[in-house]
């Protein structure tokens, strides 16, 4: 947990209810877009994201820091969001709705990168949500392994057994993609 989040966590638990505004502003943008991962509409996420930091809010003490405050509060708006689908019946939304992971290519061919790069889209949306979330923590977010782990309550080996066939899964479907582009 940073030095920072720390701080404000101590002073949130004695007493300084005020400070919890500074985690909130932090926060909401990803906490808002991991929940808008897993429900289907806007206003489902962003009631289903006040619901997280209500929950986190009345949760603080039994934060115990053993990992980052992001990390557990992902890990409430991932729990959270997992419940109220099944709460609705509600099936989960696909990345194609919403902002698509990107990663680094370095070609030097422009038009190629953009290619590749929407292929690299196309074959995100072929995936479940549960691989797009675990995506968009590790590449997006920057969560470790570990942090996944705790997030989505999993083994690290579990976590990298997933990344490691996921990104031959997205491998193998944007070569099908070159495949098939050769043929129109």
């Amino acid at each position: 947990m940073s030095n920072e989040d720390h701080s404000i966590v101590n002073r949130i638990r004695q007493g300084d209810s005020q400070s919890y505004a500074v985690l909130v502003d932090r926060y909401k943008d990803r906490v808002f877009s991991l929940v808008l991962g897993i429900v289907v509409s806007r206003e489902v996420a962003e009631e289903v994201a006040q619901d997280v930091f209500i929950k986190a809010y009345s949760s603080i003490n039994k934060f115990r820091e053993e990992s980052s405050f992001s990390t557990w509060l992902y890990r409430i708006a991932y729990n959270t969001a997992i419940s109220e689908t099944r709460k609705r019946k509600m099936p989960m939304v696909s990345l194609e709705e919403r902002e698509h992971v990107t990663a680094r290519i370095s070609y030097e061919d422009d038009d190629l990168v953009e290619e590749r790069h929407q292929q690299l889209k196309r074959a995100i949306t072929e995936l479940n949500p549960e691989e797009q979330l675990i995506l968009q923590l590790y590449y997006r977010e920057e969560k470790s392994v570990e942090d996944l782990s705790l997030c989505l309550n999993q083994t690290n080996a579990n976590i990298k057994i997933k990344l490691f066939r996921l990104r031959n899964k997205i491998r193998s479907l944007m070569e099908e993609m070159t495949r098939l582009a050769v043929f129109l």
